[in-house]
């Protein structure tokens, strides 16, 4: 309990004293460390700081646990310097209790000075063994706490995410283990935030550039260098544990979105995946769209045979792709997918005539973006434009392309024309009917359409577009001018209504 002479005084006015005199009012440390067990959550809070504040100044000033030789190890100072370091880790430990407090503003406090602290000791360690320290037994410590098992901390999780962008704390929280399998609560791990490590000849180059900035600066503080062999190397090893954690649904998704871009090109055996997305990408719905991106890399990249990839493609194009979560996604990828000039013309043309299908039903904000990517796929395929001009299919009855069909090889595609872009032109907006213009025209662009800006689009961007579009002025309204309220020549409006 806090002694009567210091229970008054505030937190804050405990600290200055204490950085004023640290060897006088040394026992202030004991009494803000019991004001750590109070029932009051706003003298906690206040507590948790002061702490922070009081081992960060220690730290700063390099008074813990430094030995003075030439004093004794018995010396006065060096059994205070010891002392500091007992309370350091008595705090320590108070601090990741914390992180279990019923209160979570308490928990994420306690999480945010512990990695502070951290940080500090990691410029400023208390042994100084190498040119460069970092407490990496620390580290391990508060990773297990935040991925326990036993509490859901994802609200935790996310505070890690932005030293995950210092190179030192991303190499460590590489070399730790994954969480071992058994959570019943959908925690995501901190791994799959993880960007990937730089490449050796980029690491080179950022790292020359700051060494120029500190030999320009005078020196500082001894920098980290990411060993992007050993991280590739941990990256190996993590990846194919998390594909064996119990992943939830939620959790699932993050994985597949996050392995193609963060640790494929990084992995040894990226075929080892094969058998992980190819039962993705079986699945159907939201889950094949997202499985899209790794199955294409194995196959672009690694040689992958899967004959059946364009077929599975063509499957996903249904109504309901309007209406997922990631359909600004699936679209960019398809049309990724699509501009391989290996890409037999007939395959081209049945997925040109479905997109054209699906705009019969698609939502009205949708249009734009299927009208633009018809026509960029009639650009990249030249031979395609005959479907744009073939007067001998005008509507659905003579229509010979086989919807049904469940291989674009088998379509006859290549035997229709694009009448259903053609009713477009009669479209209710003025976006989409002058998008579907192009089917009047006798020659196409030259150049094909970014997508980025149309894949994202909905219809409070439409409405916003639309309200900025200028109108002439003289727009006539009526065809005939009116003489007055409901006084038309005809009379039929004034034999109608009456004031």
């Amino acid at each position: 309990m806090a002694t009567q002479k210091t229970g008054r005084r505030t937190v804050k006015n405990l600290v200055k004293e204490f950085k004023a005199d640290r060897v006088k009012n040394a026992n202030i440390i004991v009494d803000i460390m019991e004001r750590l067990e109070s029932s009051d959550t706003g003298t906690t809070l206040s507590a948790v700081t002061g702490l922070h504040h009081v081992f960060t100044h220690l730290l700063l000033e390099r008074a813990i646990q430094r030995t003075f030789k030439s004093e004794g190890e018995d010396s006065a100072r060096n059994k205070l310097n010891k002392w500091y370091k007992e309370m350091f880790e008595d705090t320590l430990k108070s601090f990741h209790k914390l992180l279990n407090h019923p209160e979570k503003g308490v928990q994420e406090l306690a999480l945010s000075s512990l990695l502070k602290l951290l940080q500090c000791e990691g410029l400023h360690p208390i042994i100084r063994k190498t040119s460069y320290g970092f407490p990496y037994k620390r580290l391990k410590v508060i990773i297990a706490e935040v991925v326990s098992v036993s509490e859901d901390h994802r609200h935790l999780v996310t505070l890690l995410q932005e030293y995950l962008e210092c190179q030192d704390f991303l190499f460590y929280t590489l070399l730790l283990k994954v969480p071992p399998p058994g959570s019943s609560r959908p925690l995501v791990p901190p791994l799959l935030f993880l960007r990937p490590p730089q490449e050796e000849k980029q690491r080179k180059k950022h790292k020359k550039e700051e060494e120029e900035e500190e030999e320009e600066e005078g020196g500082g503080q001894p920098t980290f260098s990411l060993p992007y062999p050993d991280a590739r190397h941990a990256l190996n090893v993590i990846w194919p544990a998390i594909l064996n954690y119990p992943l939830t649904p939620e959790l699932f998704r993050r994985v597949l979105v996050a392995l193609p871009d963060l640790a494929m090109p990084h992995l040894d055996k990226p075929l080892a995946l094969t058998g992980f997305f190819m039962e993705s990408y079986n699945m159907g719905g939201a889950i094949s769209l997202l499985a899209l991106q790794g199955v294409f890399i194995l196959i672009n990249k690694h040689d992958l045979d899967y004959p059946d990839f364009y077929k599975k493609l063509y499957a996903l194009l249904e109504p309901t792709v309007f209406h997922v979560k990631y359909r600004a996604r699936f679209f960019m990828l398809c049309d990724l997918f699509l501009s391989s000039t290996h890409l037999p013309e007939y395959i081209a043309a049945s997925f040109v005539k479905r997109l054209a299908r699906l705009s019969l039903m698609a939502p009205s904000c949708c249009l734009p973006l299927i009208i633009k990517f018809i026509l960029n796929l009639l650009i990249r395929f030249p031979g395609l434009k005959k479907l744009v001009h073939n007067t001998s299919v005008t509507d659905h009855a003579g229509d010979p392309y086989q919807p049904g069909e469940a291989d674009p090889a088998l379509t006859k595609a290549n035997q229709s024309s694009l009448w259903e872009v053609a009713t477009l032109q009669h479209h209710g907006m003025p976006v989409v009917s002058r998008a579907a213009q192009f089917t009047k025209k006798q020659a196409l662009p030259q150049t094909e359409v970014d997508l980025g800006e149309l894949v994202d689009q909905g219809y409070d961007e439409l409405f916003e577009r639309s309200c900025k579009v200028t109108v002439k002025e003289g727009i006539a309204t009526t065809f005939v001018r009116p003489q007055g309220l409901f006084l038309y020549p005809e009379g039929k409006m004034a034999d109608t209504w009456a004031i």
